[in-house]
């Protein structure tokens, strides 16, 4: 058996594991748990539906300039079908790693090289990373009422000044480090570029498809007669999603369960409301948006053989300047 095979064997028993964990552990009453079920107004979960596909519409938009910016004219097409690809594959794999599959879609049709083809996914993931810590912050604050009773909104605008003074300072500080490996160096052009003009409309693409991953999530909790305000939800949501990066389970499940029934919690929701929801959201995004990234995966698959030399070339990234090949020392001597 594969060593891959062994993996997934283990993040299915983990999955198990936490769920009959939850299950056992919390008062859980499975006749509360089909009522919330039998109830649900179907109307608001099916316009949930599109949540995802205009979501990562938008970030494939996203993903299209910063290729952009690279010197790479990419169709958007092109780049929503690498997208929906990647997406499916990400489910799978540890930490959503498989994303970076939709590299190898640009660089089959494109001539671009695979560094920089690389740093519009790493660029691309921070601007997603930074949001989510922005939100999952400022949610922890609020409530935990770090400072009090003070409204939502406050708490976001008070991290997000603090998060733009940690770049600055960040940006001030690698400056005075004189180091030449190609790891810094790509953590040195995406940290000092995040804020460039150029990031101006990535980052309004980035806040729009937060902001509708959150109302399409609005949507899910008003189909189980909740409701929450849409801040406090990309509080819960980013919380979440935070908590399901950590690689023990498959596509999060247990992590998210566990996670939705604390932060539901402070509500006075229980917890059969909370797998109701996180259920329904799973079905809403990582299902129906994994299937039709499965039907673009598998009416365009990207050659393996692409996918094994790139794979080679990240392993080579990582090594000692002294044990990297002369394509890596060249990109590095260029920056």
């Amino acid at each position: 058996m594969k060593k891959q095979t062994y993996k997934l064997i283990l993040k299915i028993f983990g999955s198990v594991i936490f769920l009959l964990f939850l299950i056992t552990r919390i008062d859980w009453d499975a006749a509360k748990f089909l009522t919330i079920f039998s109830n649900l107004k179907l109307g608001w979960f099916l316009i949930s539906l599109s949540g995802v596909i205009v979501v990562l519409g938008l970030k494939s938009a996203r993903w299209n300039l910063l290729l952009r910016s690279e010197g790479c004219v990419y169709p958007f097409t092109s780049a929503f079908i690498a997208y929906m690809s990647s997406f499916t594959i990400g489910l799978l794999t540890p930490g959503r790693i498989g994303e970076i599959a939709r590299l190898y879609y640009v660089r089959e049709e494109k001539d671009i090289d695979f560094f920089h083809s690389f740093k519009t996914i790493v660029t691309d993931r921070i601007f997603d990373f930074a949001l989510l810590i922005w939100f999952g912050t400022s949610g922890l604050m609020f409530f935990y009422k770090i400072l009090g009773g003070l409204s939502s909104p406050f708490y976001l605008l008070l991290v997000g000044v603090l998060i733009l003074i940690s770049w600055i300072a960040g940006k001030f500080i690698l400056r005075l480090i004189r180091s030449k490996s190609s790891i810094f160096v790509f953590i040195k052009e995406a940290w000092s570029e995040m804020f460039d003009k150029k990031m101006f409309t990535p980052w309004v693409l980035t806040l729009l498809s937060y902001l509708l991953f959150y109302v399409a999530n609005w949507f899910i909790l008003l189909s189980i007669d909740q409701e929450i305000s849409i801040i406090e939800v990309g509080f819960i949501l980013s919380l979440m999603s935070l908590v399901t990066l950590i690689p023990i389970t498959i596509a999060g499940f247990g992590t998210r369960e566990a996670s939705l029934i604390y932060l539901f919690a402070f509500y006075g929701l229980s917890p059969e409301t909370a797998i109701v929801f996180s259920l329904l959201q799973f079905l809403a995004f990582f299902l129906w948006g994994g299937i039709i990234g499965l039907v673009f995966w598998m009416s365009k698959p990207v050659k393996l053989s692409l996918i094994k030399a790139d794979a080679s070339k990240v392993i080579n990234l990582l090594k000692p300047k002294n044990g990297r090949n002369k394509e890596v020392e060249n990109f590095t001597e260029s920056r």
